[in-house]
């Protein structure tokens, strides 16, 4: 499956996303440029989450938006 990329309005969605992951830092937001792989990269590690959930977590996120 093809992951979407949000980086037209990526600065008004990394705002939002910083709320649902407080663990997460805005430059990290900013680094992952609203990648769905990248993001859940992220996700992954500061929450301990394994890749299925993570993704789970981002693709929920974007579907709201």
């Amino acid at each position: 499956m093809g992951y979407k990329y949000y980086e037209g309005n990526w600065g008004e969605m990394r705002a939002r996303a910083k709320l649902q992951w407080d663990k997460i830092s805005y430059d990290e937001l900013e680094q992952s440029r609203g990648s769905f792989d990248d993001l859940a990269d992220i996700i992954q590690e500061r929450y301990g989450l394994d890749r299925n959930d993570a993704m789970e977590q981002v693709e929920d996120f974007f579907s709201r938006y």
